[in-house]
């Protein structure tokens, strides 16, 4: 769900545009131009590092981060983003990799408010999104799994006056699976429902924390298949020039499809670790 506002709202991430000044015959001003920087390289999904504790559940690591292809000040945006997603059976013999997910997508965003992820007054919209993506396990023969999709994505929320919120987000699609895995719908179905409640900016003890669900139901008339994530996150508070605290992660995953090579296979995990996180704009 995205580290945008800490990380894209308070600094330059990986580099800056700007626009060149205004070239005409009038004198030029005693003030220097304002200058408008946009982000351009900034997290994406959730980062994470996060760890079973027994050789059946294997550490887990998730690295997203998106680019901005049209740096603009409008509501409008278009990123190129990347998530890879890891499996590490760190408590095995010479520590093997068990599998590797890899996820490019395009899409364009149109964002409710100028400043695009500010929090809405009240309660309102984030953004609607649209676009396309490829995610397979790099492998071949028997062990390829691969699928195209095309999605349509609309994010909600509400605030209070003490920074308190709930939102939920609803993400469709059209799939376009593999030969290797042409059942996969039957398993992760359409779309995926998340729901989010916590907190973000408070000076207290627990400063920022939140509970996302993320449920998912395949096609089969078999109820369970389908899957259900719990991710908890918190961070304590500490001084504002320590903005970059990674968050205390705990996530639970039952059912489907928690890997392309498993997603016919049900599993139950429960993992602890380090993240870098966004609460607001959690899935953004």
């Amino acid at each position: 769900m995205a580290f945008v506002v800490l990380a894209g709202r308070e600094s330059l991430a990986f580099g800056q545009t700007e626009p060149p000044s205004a070239a005409g015959s009038q004198p030029a001003s005693t003030e220097a131009p304002a200058r408008i920087k946009y982000d351009l390289l900034t997290f994406y999904k959730d980062n994470y590092f996060i760890t079973g504790f027994t050789k059946s559940v294997e550490a887990k690591i998730q690295v997203s981060a998106k680019f901005d292809l049209w740096p603009n000040g409008t509501r409008s945006a278009v990123h190129l983003a990347f998530t890879s997603k890891l499996l590490w059976n760190i408590y095995r013999p010479s520590a093997p990799f068990a599998e590797t997910n890899y996820n490019p997508e395009i899409f364009y965003t149109f964002f409710h408010h100028k400043d695009r992820y500010a929090r809405p007054p009240g309660c309102g919209f984030f953004y609607e999104r649209f676009g396309v993506e490829h995610e397979s396990n790099g492998e071949e023969g028997k062990r390829s799994r691969a699928w195209n999709r095309i999605h349509l994505e609309s994010r909600f929320a509400c605030y209070t006056d003490s920074a308190l919120f709930a939102a939920t987000s609803l993400k469709i699609w059209l799939p376009f699976p593999s030969h290797e895995n042409r059942d996969i719908v039957q398993y992760l179905g359409y779309g995926e429902l998340m729901l989010n409640v916590g907190s973000e900016g408070q000076k207290n003890w627990w400063s920022e924390a939140d509970i996302a669900l993320l449920l998912r139901k395949g096609t089969s008339r078999v109820i369970s298949r389908g899957s259900i994530q719990l991710d908890a996150r918190w961070r304590p508070h500490y001084a504002d020039f320590w903005r970059f605290t990674p968050y205390i992660y705990v996530q639970l995953f039952s059912g489907y499809g928690e890997t392309l090579l498993t997603y016919d296979r049900s599993v139950t995990a429960f993992r602890v670790g380090l993240g870098l996180s966004d609460t607001s704009t959690r899935s953004n």
